[in-house]
Order: structure tokens, then C-alpha cells, then sequence
């Protein structure tokens, strides 16, 4: 008699982390399903995740770069053999005096990620995407009010109230890495009565669920909110009870100074909706019990923080600080630390991205973590030697690609490549793996052990979940968290004295009086139980510096920047003429952006069930007065690339624009290289070489840039 049981664990198909259940059925895994423990909702790219477990691609054996970078020939080795070459490699660096030339770029899923703890214990650094996708708004929300809110962390639209406003600004949560709840409560609330409003140059699902469709002009954002603010604040019609008592003393006047000339006609302007428009969303916002804002596309612009920080401004000036409805501002649950902690490196010091001539550019960048998108630059300079990677794709996700897949071949005088080791583990083939001297099996959510702490996540519902195996891993695969537990016993024994991952988060959650034992017990999640409201009233203040809210950004008065620009990010204000589209490029439930497990997912990538096709949306309009018919092959060139793509016609994007789904392009995988489909970041500028496009002050977004389209 066959067994089959539900057991609880956790997916990876995307960076949300919901919580899942897994049937096993004889060492099999046969269906998922989301965890009603934790709201019980999971996305077809969770439910294909079985399709990456089983898929035939799966990389299984280490293997070994043989001939040129970028061939992509490989001979397999063993464990042993490729661990030997990552620590004498490391140690030499090490003995060179250059540990901080060594990089891992990952996207840790969690605050005390063993993969971290061994870059801090090597002296080198972590870059992670976050910096690509919304790298301002994070630093926007702690300069202004002093909440954390990490990648992509949606509202909390299970708490809007009847008559609350939840406001999407180019946010495309139906379709997108959120958590599979989002869409669920958004609909919940506008079952409540809530009002939906969706601010996106192209109208998608989310667009066709709105009660109003806002067709914005890409990167005017900025002038939208600011506009709404002139007039919420010129007609009285803002909180003033919450900002007199939560606004730092003349921080007020400051605004109001600043906010004179931000009429709703003049950033009409800018931001192409109409002045009509802008004040009957800034009065139906003055009405609603709650207002909460959503963004993504729009915080990877050139004016991200400009964004940020309008968008952070009407928060405060409406109330909507913590709130039902509002703007969650997470607490973050005391995790125990291991000891000893291994210090980590000064990153104004010594992070690769200041150390090169442009170190001086970066005086004001805050972020806490290091850009990917500098990794050509670095390896140009000599201030990157040696490069991990795990569970990212940069030979397509990383701006100007064509720009980092030239550095990882540049070669010094005696014919040695100036990046002296690039290791990458991943599950699938990638593009990048082409790239990499040692490529290393990682296994699959379903194969692993993993503490996941993300208090301020997608998943509200759970402070922290455990990923436990429920199959036995596929080939000689091993999870990158467990790679470097080994290689940090060999070469930093008293960092790693614990036993093995198991034990390691076991020290991590004595700190919540939690095991992994407990934590299996109570079905692979923990929570306090609420995320609780209003609590800076219990405190009596705000995680700033004054403990006030800062409505001024006074650490950017040198510059000039104490204030948010309405101004459109520079790539779209210049060579208008030249390359008369603005690229918009968006997301697709069936892909996780580059990611090589849903590029190389049949079932992802099926033309019925999936996603196979990437053409380039024009509006009629545009396309009448060009000539292109619909389904013709056209050409996209920007200032630095050129891409043959069918053209696609819609009336569902704004004239002017021109849209392209981020993430394609792999030519590794029998999956993924079928059909001629192109990645958008061949258009985008090499963001390290392109410095006066930088928001240089607490962050980083460029993914945008204008195009030329013809037959």
C-alpha cells in the first residue's frame, strides 16, 4: 500500500516564500498546495514547482569550466575537488590582502543567511537585486519615518476598511512576485467596499479589476503625488492633527514652502494625467478612512527616490502611518545571534563600488547593501577577483548585460582573465552558468533545510517558516547555504562551530523561545500572532534620528535634494527626438524574472498553460503612423543595444510607450532557447558606466531608457 502525506515546507519558485504544503506519495512529491496555516494561497509558478524538481535539466554534478568563458563547455568533477579549488583560491586572496575583492551576489532569505555569515567572515560583501528593484523606497520610508520595509512588501490589504483607497502605481500585484494572497485581498476588500485605483502606463488584470484606471506617463509618479499634495495641503484638506503632533517642528513649513509651485496643472505637465484628475484622487483620498499606496515599477526609475520620497510625504500628510489600510511599518522579531558573530566589512570603505575612480560619485549612497550592477565596473577596475553567485542570473538580469558578460572575458596582459574565479550554484541551466569556472548543483525547496526570517515580508502572516526536504535531492546536489557551512569549517572554524545548518538555525530561533523542532510542531511557520497598529503611540515616537517624523531630508542639503524633483527621471527626458518611445518593461505570473527555473519550466513556458512569447506592445496609434502592422518583426534600439522582436498591438498601452516583459532572453536549457524571444536589459545602459543616471543619494534605479522602434 502506497503512503501519502501533506507535509508543510516552503516555496522558492519566486522570492515571495509562501508557505506551502507538499504531498508525498512514496518518496514523490504528486500535488502542493498552499498552507491554510498561512493563508493558503500559493501561484502557478508554485504549483510548477514540481515541473523543476523532476525536470530533466536538472544540473546534478559539480563541474569545471574547459575552454573560454562564455563557450559554456563543462567536464564534471567531484565535491571534493571543487571545494578544494573555491578555499585555495579564497585563501590566496586572503594572504593578498584583498578579502574585500571577494563578492557573493544571492538574495538572502533571511537576516542571518549562512551564505552571508561566510562573506562577512571572508571580509568581502553580499549585492543582492534589492538594490535594482526598490533600493529608494526602502531608504525613502527610513529617512522619512524610520520603518524598514524590504522587497516588495505589499499593504496589508486584508485590513482596508470599507471605503479605503488602495492605489497601484505601476504595481502589477495579479502578476508579479507577491505573496498569492495579495490579489485575493485586494478583491476581499473591494468586496468590503474599498475603491481600487490602478496608476500603470499599460492596462493589465489589475487595470481590468480597478474602479479607475489612471494611464500615467512612465517616471511621473513623482509629479502625480506632489500634485495631490499641493492640494490636499493648500485646501486643508490633509491630516493636520497627525502632522502636528508626528511631523519634526518646521518640517511643515518647509513643505509648505516647498509644495507652493506643485499645483495640479503644473505637474499635469509632467506626468500627462489631468489636472481634474489629480485633484478628484487627491480629495477622494482626503475622504477615505485609509489610503494605501503599492508600488514596483515605478521605484526602479532614474527618480525612484524622488518617488519615494513624494509617496512617503502624502503618506505622513494623510495619516496613513500604520494603520488599517495604510502603510505597515513591521517590527522584527529578536532572532538570538551565533556566536562569536563575525564582524562585517565597512562597505563605505571598502565596497567594491567605492573603491574605484568613481569613488567620490557614491558619498551619499546609503543603502546597506552593495548594487550587482556594479560587477562590470569592478572587475574593469581590479576591485572584484572573485565573484559566487546563487539564485540570480546576471548575464540577463543585470542593466547593459552585454556590458557584465564583456567583463567576466576581460583578460589581463598575460592572458589571465582579471576576474580570477566566478562560481555560480544554481538548480537549472542558466545563461550565466556559461560564465562560471565551477558550477555547483544547488537543490530545490523541496530538498532543503532553510530558516526563512523576513519579518517585514510579503507574508505578514508569518514572522518566520521553515523549508524542510520532503524528497530526497536529486543527484549529488547540495543547497548553497550547506556549501558554505563547509567551506567556512575549513577555513573559519571558530564561525562555524555549530553543527550544521540544522543546529544553526536552532541558535537562531532561541531567541523567540522557538526550535526547529517547535517550529515543524506548529506546521513549518511561527508568528506573534499580530503585526499590531499605530505603534509609534506606544512609544511615543518615530525610528528617526528625532524621533520625529523627517519630512526633510536635511543629510542631502549640500546637494540641493532636501526636497523631491517632480522632474521625469533624465533616460526619458533626453534624445526625445532620437528614440521618441519610453520602454516600459513588466512582469508575468508565469516567470520569475530570469530566474532559470521558470525560463526552463515547461509548464511556465508552455504556449497554453504558460508564457511563450514576447513581443513588443505598441499602441495603434504609434504602429499606424510607423507602418507596422500587427505580428510584424520590428527593430528596438536604445542608445546602447538593439533588439528583432514581433510587434504586438494593443490599445492597452499608453501612446508613446513601448512594452516589453522583463526577463527573457536565456539561450541555455532546451526549454528557454526555444524561440527567438529578447531580453530587455540588452537596451538598458550598463547602470556602473552610466553614473550620472544613478539616484547616487540612498540608492539605486535604472531600468528604463527610451527606444527607437522600426519595421
Amino acid at each position: 500500500m502506497s503512503e501519502s502525506k501533506w507535509i508543510p515546507t516552503v516555496c522558492y519558485q519566486c522570492k515571495a516564500e509562501c508557505a506551502i504544503l507538499a504531498r508525498v506519495e512514496d518518496g514523490v512529491v504528486r500535488e502542493v498546495k498552499g498552507n491554510p496555516r498561512a493563508r493558503g494561497k500559493m501561484c502557478v509558478k508554485g504549483m510548477a514547482g514540481i515541473t523543476t524538481l523532476y525536470s530533466q535539466e536538472r544540473l546534478k554534478h559539480p563541474m569545471k569550466r574547459v575552454g573560454e568563458r562564455g563557450e559554456g563547455k563543462f567536464v564534471r568533477i567531484g565535491w571534493d575537488e571543487a571545494m578544494n579549488i573555491m578555499e585555495t583560491k579564497l585563501r590566496e586572496l586572503r594572504k593578498r590582502g584583498e578579502g574585500h575583492k571577494f563578492t557573493y551576489s544571492m538574495f538572502p532569505h533571511s537576516t542571518s543567511d549562512p551564505k552571508w555569515r561566510f562573506v562577512n567572515a571572508m571580509g568581502g560583501f553580499i549585492t543582492t537585486g534589492l538594490p535594482h528593484c526598490d533600493s529608494a523606497k526602502i531608504m525613502a520610508h527610513l529617512h522619512t519615518f524610520g520603518c524598514f520595509p524590504n522587497h516588495h512588501i505589499a499593504p496589508m490589504y486584508y485590513t482596508v476598511p470599507k471605503g479605503g483607497v488602495m492605489i497601484l502605481s505601476g504595481r502589477h500585484p495579479f502578476g508579479c512576485l507577491d505573496d498569492a494572497c495579495v490579489p485575493r485581498d485586494i478583491l476581499d476588500a473591494k468586496e468590503r467596499g474599498a475603491k481600487l485605483v490602478v496608476i500603470d502606463p499599460i492596462f493589465r488584470t489589475e487595470a481590468g479589476k480597478a474602479d479607475w484606471w489612471i494611464p500615467i506617463k512612465p517616471g511621473g509618479d513623482a509629479a502625480l503625488f506632489l500634485g495631490m499634495c499641493n492640494h490636499l495641503l493648500t485646501k486643508g484638506l490633509h491630516d493636520k492633527a497627525f502632522c502636528d503632533k508626528w511631523v519634526r517642528p518646521g518640517d511643515m513649513d518647509g513643505l509648505m514652502a516647498f509644495i507652493k509651485d506643485k499645483t495640479p496643472a503644473a505637474m499635469s505637465r509632467i506626468c500627462d494625467v489631468p489636472a481634474r484628475d489629480i485633484v478628484k484622487l487627491a480629495e477622494m483620498c482626503a475622504a477615505a478612512p485609509s489610503v494605501c499606496v503599492d508600488a514596483f515599477k515605478s521605484i526602479m526609475y532614474g527618480n525612484a527616490m524622488d518617488w519615494g520620497h513624494a509617496w512617503s510625504i502624502f503618506l505622513v500628510i494623510t495619516g496613513n502611518l500604520d494603520n488599517p489600510g495604510g502603510q505597515p511599518m513591521p517590527e522584527i522579531a529578536p532572532m538570538a545571534p551565533v556566536a562569536p558573530v563575525p564582524p562585517p566589512p565597512n562597505l563605505k570603505e571598502l565596497g567594491y563600488h567605492r573603491t574605484g575612480p568613481n569613488r567620490s560619485r557614491f558619498d551619499h549612497y546609503t543603502f546597506f547593501l552593495q548594487p550587482t550592477w556594479y560587477a562590470a565596473q569592478a572587475v574593469r577596475e581590479g576591485t572584484l577577483k572573485v565573484f559566487f553567485a546563487s539564485e540570480c542570473n546576471p548575464a540577463l538580469s543585470e542593466m547593459g548585460s552585454g556590458e557584465w558578460r564583456e567583463a567576466m572575458t576581460l583578460k589581463d596582459r598575460n592572458g589571465n582573465y582579471a576576474l580570477e574565479l566566478f562560481v555560480l550554484t544554481e538548480i537549472m541551466p542558466s545563461e550565466t552558468m556559461k560564465w562560471a569556472d565551477l558550477v555547483l548543483p544547488d537543490q530545490t525547496n523541496f530538498e532543503r533545510w532553510e530558516l526563512l526570517y523576513m519579518p517585514w515580508w510579503y507574508n505578514f502572516g508569518h514572522t518566520a517558516a521553515v523549508c524542510q526536504p520532503v524528497v530526497k535531492p536529486v543527484g549529488e546536489s547540495r543547497h548553497a547555504n550547506r556549501v558554505m557551512i563547509d567551506l567556512g569549517k575549513r577555513m573559519f572554524p571558530e564561525y562555524f562551530a555549530f553543527k550544521d545548518d540544522v543546529e544553526y538555525y536552532d541558535i537562531e530561533l532561541s531567541g523567540i523561545g522557538m526550535s526547529m523542532r517547535k517550529m515543524l510542531d506548529g506546521g513549518a511557520i511561527w508568528s506573534p500572532g499580530t503585526v499590531g497598529f499605530r505603534k509609534y503611540e506606544d512609544t511615543g515616537r518615530f525610528n528617526t534620528p528625532s524621533g520625529k517624523i523627517e519630512l526633510e531630508w536635511k543629510m542631502y542639503g549640500d546637494i540641493g535634494q532636501q526636497w523631491p524633483s517632480p522632474e521625469l527621471p533624465l533616460e526619458f527626458r533626453r534624445d526625445a527626438d532620437k528614440y521618441p518611445f519610453i520602454l516600459v518593461n513588466f512582469r508575468t505570473i508565469f516567470l520569475n524574472n530570469t530566474g532559470a527555473w521558470s525560463q526552463n519550466n515547461a509548464q511556465l513556458r508552455d504556449p497554453v498553460s504558460g508564457i511563450d512569447a514576447n513581443p513588443v506592445l505598441l499602441n495603434p496609434v504609434d504602429a499606424a503612423r510607423l507602418g507596422i502592422a500587427d505580428g510584424d518583426m520590428v527593430t528596438v534600439a536604445s542608445a546602447t543595444g538593439s533588439v528583432r522582436l514581433p510587434a504586438a498591438l494593443t490599445e492597452r498601452i499608453k501612446p508613446g510607450c513601448a512594452g516589453l516583459i522583463h526577463g527573457f532572453g536565456q539561450t541555455m536549457g532546451k526549454v528557454a532557447s526555444r524561440g527567438a524571444w529578447a531580453g530587455d536589459n540588452e537596451l538598458i545602459a550598463d547602470a556602473g558606466s552610466h553614473l550620472d543616471e544613478q539616484d547616487l543619494r540612498g540608492g539605486e534605479a535604472h531600468v528604463s531608457t527610451r527606444v527607437k522602434i522600426t519595421k
